[in-house]
């Protein structure tokens, strides 16, 4: 008899919420405007802390593209905390307002319903599978950020945002911690 244990391998790891908040912090974003996500929720409650950027709630991804431009036109640096289902949600406004309007957009995507434990392409989620292939047909840059040692990918999505004036986004893998 055999004393081996197999291990699934995983291939996303939950991030700690902190830690996220932090790296968030770090970009100099004034406000976040936020659709609350299951997935994001211990960085949402860390985002409330003193010195973080302005927290504003929106009821959908649509009405938070529109604040996310009214912002930046009045001189603030903002950003969205999204998830996967918002975000193809709200494809259209991304495109008139990110893409052809110029509008520096910087996502942070929580992956809704991803099996970390199979890779994204043979979860069975639709959403979790076509959500990296979609940003790619609309040209949209983003990185994954499936384990701590990714967190410096938001700092290089939010800087894209900017040095494109449009879109971009990180993709938060796993549920934070």
């Amino acid at each position: 008899m055999s004393d081996t244990t197999t291990v699934a391998e995983v291939f996303a790891d939950s991030v700690n919420g902190a830690l996220i908040a932090k790296s968030v912090a770090a970009t100099g974003a004034t406000h976040i405007i936020c659709i609350p996500d299951t997935n994001l929720k211990t960085a949402i409650e860390a985002l409330h802390a003193p010195g973080m950027p302005k927290m504003i709630y929106a009821c959908t991804e649509d009405e938070a593209v529109g604040i996310n431009a009214g912002l930046y036109m009045t001189g603030h640096r903002p950003m969205m905390l999204i998830q996967n289902n918002g975000m193809l949600a709200c494809l259209n406004t991304i495109k008139a307002i990110a893409l052809d309007a110029k509008v520096p957009t910087f996502m942070l995507i929580g992956q809704y319903g991803r099996d970390v434990k199979l890779p994204i392409e043979k979860n069975k989620l639709r959403v979790v599978r076509l959500l990296e292939p979609t940003l790619d047909t609309w040209g949209v840059p983003h990185w994954r950020l499936d384990a701590e040692k990714d967190l410096g990918n938001i700092q290089i999505a939010w800087g894209r945002a900017w040095a494109d004036l449009g879109p971009s986004a990180a993709i938060v893998g796993a549920a934070s911690n």
